[in-house]
């Protein structure tokens, strides 16, 4: 997947390569071009701003990836891959409002759709387990790590694991 500035600017490079080419008598070529880039363009609005979102989770700068999710227009219209993207970062962001709730919607809304990576799953994962914890079902989230504990991951995700693990009640184990 290329980054979205990279992609407007494949956009307007095969837009202007379009016109020359309709300009010199080559329509087809012309239009093929300018086809091109309409599905470029779309696919910056459709997928841009959750593909910036991921990337500034990744880097751990949560006040931009919030700002990124907020700025997806049409959910509904997202991949499928984008659209668990998109509901799993934005309950990352719920939760770090304190709005429990709805930010355990967004990931149980996430679990149903495709992740790149099980990795991703599993971190997934994890943050549903720590929102059963704190919605007071344990249980809930046991279930949750052992779903993640299953998944391919880093081991640095073992470590998320633990720290999800050693706050749920032995009881509820």
């Amino acid at each position: 997947m290329l980054p979205p500035r990279i992609r407007l600017l494949i956009a307007a490079l095969t837009l202007w390569l379009g016109a020359t080419l309709i300009s010199h008598g080559a329509h087809v070529a012309g239009a093929v071009c300018c086809v091109g880039t309409v599905a470029l363009t779309w696919g910056y609005f459709r997928v841009g701003s959750v593909w910036l979102a991921l990337a500034a989770y990744r880097m751990g700068n949560v006040e931009q990836m919030s700002v990124h999710v907020r700025r997806v227009r049409w959910p509904r219209l997202l991949s499928p891959r984008y659209r668990g993207y998109y509901h799993w970062l934005q309950g990352v962001g719920l939760a770090i409002e304190g709005r429990i709730a709805p930010a355990r919607d967004h990931l149980l809304q996430a679990r149903r759709w495709r992740f790149r990576t099980e990795n991703d799953r599993s971190i997934m994962e994890c943050q549903l387990a720590d929102m059963a914890i704190r919605c007071g079902e344990p249980a809930q989230a046991w279930s949750h790590l052992g779903h993640a504990r299953t998944l391919r991951h880093h081991p640095r995700v073992d470590t998320l694991i633990a720290s999800v693990e050693a706050r749920i009640p032995a009881e509820a184990r």
